[in-house]
């Protein structure tokens, strides 16, 4: 967990380093005016794990595998975690965070599950050189624990930790219905336990560490100068100069915190969802026309792929089309290199979906007669 750690610390740094305008936005976690504990579900994430920490460490046999659980179970559910790190990363990359990191699906219906969350956060950490963080998860994370606890379909005994109704743990390529609590189970919760403390810590910390007014520049969205509000009790926003005129008299924009009512209030700052979509979507496509290849996961590229075509832009319609064809070329290419037959076999069903991604695409305008072929070829058997 060492690595891991060290990652985590030089994500918040180097977010920082980048932009720290950015950075003080991802801390403030703005979601509308109101309390800031209650606006956001971190701080409560924060308690109860903490409370939870308490319990397992008093507790002994099956009631702390119990509470263990729980707390694991806990860990990985919370949206604003997830939000942080992935924002942290983008901001790393020369992007902006976003509270609504996550309510990612075409028509903002529902938050993403937590395999969905992960899957997209994980091609962020690659981007960002943070593979130790990809290996917490994989290798910490299991899904089957946290639903059967959940679901109450396990069983313990004083050994191992027993699914029901359950798909089986995979380990080494092999499927359990049951895991060691001593050997297997305890260390996944310890390791939880390690990444909590350390990303509470530095969430913590970067936020006190604002005593005092600080200048920086930003953009929001056009390049602005902004003054952090520090205090003796940390972070309480930001403020623009002279942002706004209203009959002829000049005002200060921005988010900062009312002592008096306790909470974040904005002012003369207008949201446009819209105008919000439209910058995201337009960075995600920078993000992804200057990467050479989607490494670990293409579901967060495929998810931009599916609001793009329910937008309808033109330009961004073709652009996604240039960014289908590139990935698809690329292991178009590694399957016709490849000499084994499972392998090839694999990549083109790979393969397939980039470029009938690319065929759907109406209101776009090149040449398909080659990419026909190719997909002829790779639906033969």
């Amino acid at each position: 967990m060492t690595t891991t750690l060290k990652d985590l610390t030089d994500l918040f740094s180097e977010a920082k380093q980048k932009s720290e305008f950015d950075f003080v936005l991802t801390l403030m976690n703005y979601k509308g005016i109101g309390e800031v504990e209650l606006m956001a579900n971190l701080h409560e994430w924060f308690d109860a794990i903490e409370f939870y920490k308490t319990q397992y460490n008093s507790l002994g046999g099956k009631q702390k595998v119990r509470m263990g659980v729980l707390l694991y179970s806990t860990f990985f559910e919370n949206s604003d975690f997830y939000n942080i790190i992935g924002s942290l990363c983008r901001i790393k990359l020369g992007y902006k965070g976003s509270s609504r990191l996550f309510w990612k699906t075409k028509k903002y219906e529902r938050l993403l599950g937590i395999g969905e969350k992960q899957d997209f956060l994980i091609e962020l950490l690659d981007d960002v050189g943070k593979q130790s963080i990809i290996e917490f998860f994989d290798q910490n994370h299991f899904k089957e624990i946290r639903n059967t606890f959940f679901h109450s379909a396990y069983s313990l005994t004083d050994t191992e930790y027993i699914l029901h109704d359950s798909e089986p743990i995979y380990i080494g390529n092999v499927g359990h219905s049951y895991v060691s609590i001593q050997d297997f189970l305890i260390p996944k919760i310890e390791n939880v336990i390690e990444f909590f403390n350390k990303f509470k810590y530095l969430y913590v910390s970067s936020f006190a560490s604002y005593t005092s007014d600080k200048q920086v520049n930003g953009r929001f969205p056009a390049p602005i100068v902004a003054t952090i509000i520090g205090s003796p009790h940390g972070l309480k926003g930001f403020r623009i100069k002279n942002a706004v005129t209203f009959y002829g008299q000049s005002h200060d924009s921005g988010i900062w915190y009312n002592e008096v009512h306790k909470m974040w209030e904005g002012h003369n700052v207008t949201t446009y969802m819209n105008s919000v979509e439209t910058i995201e979507i337009g960075e995600q496509l920078q993000r992804y026309f200057s990467k050479a290849d989607i490494h670990k996961s293409d579901k967060d590229f495929f998810n931009m792929i599916d609001k793009l075509k329910e937008r309808n832009v033109p330009h961004e319609l073709q652009t996604a089309v240039q960014l289908l064809i590139k990935f698809g070329n690329i292991r178009y290419d590694k399957m016709d290199s490849e000499q084994t037959i499972p392998k090839k076999k694999s990549l083109k069903y790979i393969t397939l979906p980039f470029y009938e991604k690319a065929l759907e695409m109406s209101g776009t305008s090149f040449d398909r007669t080659e990419l026909n072929k190719r997909v002829k070829l790779l639906k033969e058997e």
